[in-house]
């Protein structure tokens, strides 16, 4: 007997969905199978890029394949992004970024080519990062209030320097500008790295960078920190005191970083990721690595990330709005 087409249909539609687990599970058992690759926003160097080479070289160890790290800086995180939401939803390009990629970007660019809550699924939050306002070795500024006054009084400012167009260090510029009414110029670079490379050579007056990487040059002489963004004060830098104790707590901003994959990526793959990324960050090699550098390891698995990226939408949503900061 012919069954009516609408019938089959059905039919083969049934059958797809019921066999959608199998398949997932199918993915999942012999995962992985070839490289996965990393994909970092800013150049080598910087906070991002080490943390995705050192989970990585763990995770390759655990799992016994091949972890590539490809930086594709540029775009305020657009680029990289992109690259990932383009790649098959296999679990094989994760994304690494930071609080400005994740949370700020939604909230800074009228037109972002990505959208982290559709495009992409969490797996972990990493790190977080306090970090230094520090300026060039021989500036004439010891103090918030001298820089904050410079600002107020100098014709044409202080160049700010930022990590990139929408990262931490941009919102923390834009926050100061709209506390003290003083003149910050904003420089965006593409990552720390070629930042500080500019700061210490007095291309640009200061910066606001986590301690993983502005802080060897405080110790080495070159740079000096007038404040840090942080809750209490750094064993590394006790000395230093915090944006809070300052007078400058709305601007207290804490950088944080997590990892993400393409959206429609099974769910066994996402659970997969998310605790061999954790298990590579608690690891004691990589942690001491970086806690002995001023990150705070503060490892979340994918949902209670999610929730928590969520918050803080919600709050520097409001901050943003507030100050009245857009990009374009």
């Amino acid at each position: 007997m012919k069954m009516p087409r609408f019938t089959l249909y059905r039919l083969l539609a049934a059958v797809m969905v019921s066999a959608a687990p199998l398949l997932a599970t199918a993915q999942s058992s012999d995962f992985p199978n070839k490289p996965i690759t990393i994909v970092v926003p800013f150049p080598p160097g910087g906070v991002t890029d080490q943390l995705a080479r050192g989970i990585g070289q763990k995770m390759a160890e655990n799992m016994k394949v091949t972890v590539l790290v490809e930086n594709k800086p540029g775009g305020g995180a657009q680029i990289a992004a992109n690259s990932v939401k383009q790649a098959p939803a296999d679990g094989y390009t994760l994304f690494i970024g930071d609080i400005g990629a994740f949370a700020l970007n939604p909230l800074l660019y009228a037109k972002l080519s990505y959208d982290m809550s559709k495009d992409f699924t969490v797996l972990a939050r990493l790190v977080q990062a306090p970090a230094l306002l520090v300026v060039p070795a021989n500036s004439p500024y010891n103090t918030m209030a001298e820089l904050v006054n410079a600002a107020k009084t100098r014709p044409n400012g202080l160049n700010i320097a930022s990590q990139s167009a929408g990262s931490g260090g941009h919102l923390f510029a834009e926050m100061l500008r709209a506390q003290t009414s003083g003149k910050f110029n904003h420089v965006p670079y593409r990552g720390s790295a070629p930042a500080l490379t500019d700061l210490i050579g007095g291309q640009v007056d200061v910066f606001f960078d986590p301690i993983l990487t502005s802080g060897p040059f405080v110790k080495d002489g070159k740079l000096k920190a007038l404040a840090i963004g942080a809750q209490q004060r750094a064993s590394q830098f006790p000395q230093v005191p915090t944006l809070q104790e300052l007078g400058f707590g709305n601007t207290n901003l804490i950088a944080w970083f997590g990892m993400a994959v393409k959206s429609g990526t099974p769910t066994p793959l996402v659970n997969r990721l998310s605790e061999e990324v954790i298990k590579a960050l608690r690891s004691p090699e990589v942690a001491q690595k970086f806690t002995s550098q001023g990150l705070d390891i503060a490892p979340l698995a994918a949902a209670p990330f999610r929730q928590y990226l969520d918050a803080e939408t919600v709050h520097w949503g409001k901050v943003i709005r507030d100050a009245g900061i857009a990009l374009e």
